[in-house]
């Protein structure tokens, strides 16, 4: 059941009528529990569900656990200098740690399973008593997402930057929570438990705010990721078919298809979230007009770069045996050395990771390696380029030189997701490749797309789309959308509202030939 399928559409319609009746918080949050049971037996079944029970039973009970390692300390530090309570607290921060390196084991352990069992081959299976033959697979839907949110989870009560939850039930509610459950965003549990005990009665204005996002989200993935993806997916399984401005079109094209299908899912998901008067966390900024990759990363799949850099990069670089080295450097070969010694390190173990996540595959690893050295590079030679650039005399301010920035970063996203989008490097390879064969530019207009997936008119359908999403992005830079469309007449206001419908009604891709597309990152 995905999130653009009738199914869910049904199955989200009468979740919402049962919610916003219900008169009480803990009615509401039983509502949910079982909307998100209900959705993931729909989905996946009750066996994947299973496995995601366990591993929160596995996060709830070592976060109380941590809990009460450090309530003991408490008890004890009384009386104590600050030296000697520093000295008992790394005694029992030790100890926590113990039970937290024993929670990473399994639930980590499952997720590395599933990458490496994916990897080599092994034969998906929909039940636990599936996995006690070999070579087998089970992959719960979301694990990637509640894995990273659990460990994050974890990681707060153990630095004590969060408090551990002492309701379990509201613990799986909010891990099991259906709209975030496929594909992220990948929220912090502590602040979306806090909004499940304080969840809000009924609100028109936000549940119309709600289900304008759904359809703003539902508008992206059905009439212009799945109608993109006719096109890129006919070039990019026989990539030695096309000529080089067909590949280079389809490589363009994906871009913009990987962008609507996977914001148009966060709108769908965040959307449902608001009409609960939940605030899922932002996944996407307008990212197609930032000006260099490390901006662009802090505009697209948000939640996953602030993962990165709160439990992987600044614990790196705020080691002290790690700043110890880096001052080392610096002493040593100047500041600019320890400088790039300091970042250069962690945003590669980061970017590695990244790779890793998205992928065991060779693809996925040169995928990473790809943007973290252009990330690396770029905080390198920052000082040169500026330098440059003074030299030159280029007004680096200028609209010109910032739409050359803003290009140049959409050919590096395209060239990225051509690394990964034929599965393989050989697939690469031949695209590359294939960029310079006879460039047949004509194709557009003599009728040859029909032939590759995508007529003239869907073709046309798919250009607009592509102009009304730019729209709304461009608008969105200057100002709140949906709040400016409320203040509008009410023709006005409901004209948008119904031509939104029957866009989608009229142009999604669906129907008794079609079977609905999954969401891209939902594979994750």
């Amino acid at each position: 059941m995905t999130y653009n399928s009738l199914q869910f559409i049904l199955f989200f319609a009468i979740f919402l009528i049962l919610y916003l009746l219900m008169p009480r918080v803990r009615l509401r949050q039983t509502v949910i529990l079982v909307g998100n049971v209900v959705f993931y037996k729909l989905a996946s079944g009750f066996n994947m569900l299973a496995v995601l029970v366990g591993t929160s039973l596995v996060i709830y009970v070592t976060g109380r656990i941590i809990e009460h390692i450090y309530a003991d300390y408490e008890t004890k530090k009384e009386g104590l200098n600050p030296k000697e309570a520093a000295a008992l607290f790394a005694g029992y921060k030790k100890h926590a740690k113990k039970f937290l390196l024993l929670a990473f084991l399994v639930i980590l352990g499952i997720l590395l399973y599933v990458k490496i069992g994916k990897l080599l081959g092994f034969k998906e299976v929909g039940r636990i008593t599936g996995l006690l033959k070999p070579k087998r697979v089970l992959i719960p839907l979301g694990l990637s997402y509640y894995t990273f949110s659990g460990i994050g989870y974890l990681l707060d009560i153990y630095w004590k930057k969060a408090k551990c939850e002492h309701d379990y039930f509201k613990l799986l509610v909010c891990m099991t929570y259906f709209p975030h459950i496929v594909q992220g965003p990948i929220g912090r549990y502590d602040k979306l438990m806090k909004q499940f005990g304080e969840l809000p009665g009924f609100s028109y204005e936000r549940v119309c705010f709600g289900c304008q996002r759904m359809l703003w989200g539902l508008f992206k993935k059905m009439v212009v990721a799945d109608r993109l993806a006719l096109f890129t997916g006919a070039v990019f399984a026989a990539p030695a078919q096309f000529a080089g401005f067909e590949i280079f079109l389809a490589a363009l094209l994906c871009t913009v298809e990987l962008y609507a299908d996977f914001s148009g899912c966060m709108d769908i998901v965040i959307g449902a979230a608001e009409t609960m008067g939940v605030t899922l966390d932002e996944n996407f900024r307008r990212p197609f007009f930032s000006k260099s990759a490390a901006e662009f990363w802090r505009r697209w799949h948000i939640t996953l770069g602030t993962w990165f850099k709160d439990y992987v990069y600044m614990p790196i670089a705020m080691s002290p045996r790690f700043m110890k080295k880096a001052v080392n450097i610096r002493k040593k070969r100047g500041n600019r050395a320890g400088q790039i010694f300091s970042s250069a390190i962690p945003l590669a173990i980061v970017w590695l990771l990244t790779g890793l996540w998205h992928g065991t595959g060779a693809d996925y690893v040169a995928w990473g390696c790809y943007w973290g050295t252009i990330i690396i590079l770029a905080t390198i030679l920052a000082p040169d380029f500026k330098k440059l650039t003074e030299r030159l005399h280029i007004n680096t301010e200028s609209f010109g030189f910032q739409l050359f920035r803003m290009t140049r970063t959409l050919l590096l996203f395209a060239v990225g997701r051509m690394l990964t989008v034929t599965g393989s490097l050989t697939g690469f390879a031949q695209l590359v490749s294939g960029l310079f064969k006879e460039h047949r530019v004509w194709t557009l207009f003599d009728g040859s797309l029909d032939g590759h997936g995508l007529d003239y008119k869907n073709f046309c359908v798919a250009v607009v789309g592509i102009l009304l999403i730019w729209i709304s992005d461009m608008l969105g830079e200057h100002m709140r959308i949906r709040e400016t469309l409320a203040k509008q007449p009410l023709p006005l206001r409901w004209f948008v509202y119904y031509g939104g419908i029957v866009l989608v009604l009229i142009f999604g891709m669906y129907g008794a030939a079609f079977d609905a597309s999954s969401f891209v990152y939902g594979g994750f």
